[in-house]
């Protein structure tokens, strides 16, 4: 990052009121740095590092944030709604096919603003990672008139799928190309896991596996609600194979088992439920971060109001336990799930335990709740 210093100084100075000591400090931090290129047994010169932040310090990123924070006014004062990662930044805006041209005009006007901010203060909006898409259904997309478009805009090269923070976003949304790169990405890491499964205890593979393919599948996971299971099929099978890999379970040989009482993996889909749970619940328990805090509040229902939703269900001992739950309260799952002498720090793990019996979820339920009912 060609981050000039005395800006960032002048900034923190002025927009956020840093000043005696702290500057000072900041400003020895900084400046007087050198750096030098390792590579193999060659080492080059150490040159003076004017410019820029210490990678993979912990105040970096921080400082980035803190030097690029007028970004958000720049683009807002254009009509452009904006969310921005480190040095990822994401503009967009809502409108009509019929508007299209209308609105690629203001996308074009705010990217000129962009591009003079960021010369102004000493960087460089990389053209090659700058992608435009088009997200709507596949009626209102076709509506565009792509060829009048690009006339219009021939600095604008709109993509069909674009990457952003490790995901792969098509057009409708459907998620497809992200599942079928992710697919490919886990399978390839299995692949090289298994020249070495032999010689691995179980733990050490439920360590690697975790490391290069469920880690993966975790990530952003949240975006997959909604989609049809058919899509997800290919990242269970995923999780499936290795499940495998770890037990050393023949293929056609079952599974289910070894995941549920040995690994404690729930199925894909109930895997992607209970980290959304889960997170909701450190947003109800203030331990989540701020912006996702604000997003998540509890529903003032009634338990006959709960109750009306599930009357449809089937008496099956899924919903004979949530009817359990309805009656006697979220109390009566302390004993079962938790130490009872400080119930929220110890419920977030074991919640695991009860989110297997949420109806429709298609999850056996765990050994504890069997018990207790």
């Amino acid at each position: 990052m060609t981050l000039d210093h005395e800006i960032l100084l002048e900034r923190l100075n002025i927009s956020f009121g840093l000043s005696g000591v702290l500057l000072h400090w900041l400003r020895s931090f900084l400046t007087d740095r050198s750096l030098c290129v390792v590579h193999g047994s060659t080492r080059s010169l150490w040159v003076p590092a004017p410019f820029g932040l210490p990678q993979g310090s912990v105040l970096g990123p921080l400082l980035y944030i803190i030097y690029t924070s007028q970004l958000a006014n720049l683009l807002a004062s254009h009509a452009v709604l904006a969310q921005m990662y480190a040095d990822d930044v994401q503009a967009y805006q809502h409108c009509p096919p019929t508007d299209a041209v209308v609105t690629a005009q203001a996308m074009s006007l705010a990217m000129g603003a962009l591009e003079g901010w960021m010369s102004s203060n000493r960087l460089r909006l990389n053209p090659l990672k700058t992608q435009f898409i088009w997200l709507g259904t596949r009626q209102q997309l076709a509506k565009l008139d792509m060829t009048a478009l690009t006339a219009a805009f021939p600095h604008f090269v709109f993509s069909s799928v674009v990457r952003d923070l490790g995901v792969t976003l098509d057009q409708e949304l459907t998620f497809a190309p992200h599942i079928h790169l992710l697919s490919r990405a886990c399978y390839y890491q299995l692949r090289q896991l298994r020249t070495v499964a032999r010689s691995l205890t179980l733990t050490a593979s439920t360590t690697l596996i975790h490391a290069f393919v469920t880690a993966r599948l975790d990530y952003c996971c949240s975006l997959y609600v909604g989609l049809p299971a058919a899509r997800l099929e290919s990242l269970d099978r995923v999780l499936r194979t290795a499940a495998r890999l770890i037990g050393r379970i023949p293929k056609f040989g079952h599974i289910t088992a070894f995941m549920r009482d040995v690994l404690h993996w729930l199925p894909l889909k109930q895997r992607i439920v209970y980290r959304i749970a889960a997170l909701a619940w450190r947003c109800l328990l203030g331990l989540a971060p701020a912006y996702l805090r604000e997003l998540c509040s509890p529903a003032q229902l009634s338990k006959e109001s709960l109750l009306s939703h599930f009357h449809a269900l089937p008496l099956d001992r899924t919903a004979l336990f949530l009817l359990w739950v309805l009656r006697h309260g979220m109390a009566s799952l302390w004993p079962f799930a938790c130490s009872p002498e400080s119930p929220p720090r110890h419920f977030t793990p074991n919640l695991r335990l009860l989110f297997l019996a949420v109806p429709g979820s298609g999850a056996p339920l765990s050994r504890k709740l069997e018990e207790a009912l």
